[in-house]
């Protein structure tokens, strides 16, 4: 066993703390043997949370949710096995909400979630586990999976940076789905340049090249949020909905409100989307990259999250959920950012992956 891979390991693991709600599996023998293998490649010893809505041959993975409570898969996710290859060793499953449909960051069945930063606040979700492994030190960086905002959610309530790859840029076999059409892998690390070493990319490109626009720059059409989650309704209803009806004590009461909303004209929403596509990238004629919130106010807070599900309401979910949506409906990459000025997320279309890092990397300097 190498030094540096064991003394990382040995480093992630001693941080872990079961009050944060970070993991709901860690297997640091696993881990240990992992790293006494010597793996080489780009990501030779880094430390890997992996969210647990991914599947991980061997190391149980239960999608947040007591129906798989003693669930082992006999493969793993290609995007962990890609990691994996060039060097990283995975210590566990993050925590998060239940099946990824949801952003509180509480989960009922597997416990809250908390910044480690403020422990009386929620890092949000879903990928609220993989975020607070990444703040805390138990891994350098994390999986997560985001259809709404959910790698980037709880970067911004942790103080990291959490990239949302664009849609199909990353194969999702082996994760569970949410809505198909805007699941998308996502990374969370305390630096760019772990990120950049993730995500393969070299070099970056100098930002003074680049165009950054802000919504004071540009007027960006309205988003059509009732749309968007009709189509999203129409997706994740498809999965769960008929399950929750005739198995309701195996799904959250945060759940049963979301899977009990009207889906709504499924057609139609799709028209309305599609023209709303057109219109946002020509509102950006002239620029490469937008720099938009992540979300209003601050990360939620404990109290606030379980009166939400206690009450059966969405308070806190809905102010989180006000303005990441865009990115999935688009398909985008994006990437949330630390600043001196509060998060941010910096979005680009397909392509511009390098670009979104450079900025993102300037924006958190100040």
């Amino acid at each position: 066993m190498t030094d540096s891979a064991r003394a990382r390991v040995i480093a992630a693991l001693e941080q872990v703390d079961p009050d944060l709600g970070a993991f709901i599996t860690v297997d640091p023998d696993a881990a240990l043997r992992r790293a006494a293998r010597e793996p080489g490649g780009r990501l030779r010893g880094l430390v890997l949370a992996v969210k647990d809505l991914v599947d991980t041959a061997g190391l149980r993975t239960t999608y947040g949710s007591p129906r798989y409570r003693y669930h082992v898969p006999t493969l793993t996710a290609p995007v962990v096995a890609r990691l994996e290859k060039e060097g990283a060793i995975v210590v566990g499953k993050t925590n998060l909400n239940e099946f990824a449909y949801g952003v509180s960051g509480y989960n009922p069945h597997y416990g809250l979630m908390r910044v480690p930063g403020d422990r009386d606040r929620t890092p949000g979700g879903s990928s609220g586990g993989s975020a607070v492994a990444v703040a805390a030190g138990m891994c350098d960086v994390a999986v997560g999976t985001d259809t709404a905002g959910s790698v980037r959610i709880p970067a911004a309530c942790c103080g990291v940076f959490g990239f949302k790859c664009a849609h199909g840029a990353v194969p999702m076999t082996g994760v569970h789905p949410l809505a198909p059409q805007h699941d998308s892998i996502g990374y969370l690390a305390r630096s760019v340049d772990v990120l950049q070493r993730v995500l393969d990319i070299p070099e970056l490109p100098p930002t003074r090249n680049v165009r950054v626009a802000t919504a004071d720059d540009v007027r960006l059409p309205p988003f059509p949020a009732d749309d968007h989650w009709t189509v999203f309704r129409e997706q994740s209803y498809r999965l769960h909905h008929e399950r929750a009806t005739r198995h309701p004590g195996e799904y959250g009461d945060d759940l049963h409100v979301k899977l009990s909303q009207p889906v709504g004209d499924v057609a139609m929403a799709r028209a309305v989307l599609h023209r709303w596509r057109i219109d946002f990238v020509r509102s950006l004629a002239g620029f490469h990259l937008l720099v938009l919130p992540v979300f209003p106010g601050d990360a939620p807070t404990v109290e606030e999250v379980l009166r939400d599900y206690r009450d059966r309401t969405l308070h806190t979910s809905d102010r989180l959920l006000s303005i990441t949506p865009i990115v999935n409906a688009l398909g985008w990459p994006a990437l949330a950012v630390p600043t001196s000025d509060g998060p941010r997320q910096v979005i680009g279309p397909p392509g511009t992956e390098a670009s979104i890092l450079a900025v993102g990397d300037r924006l958190s300097r100040g």
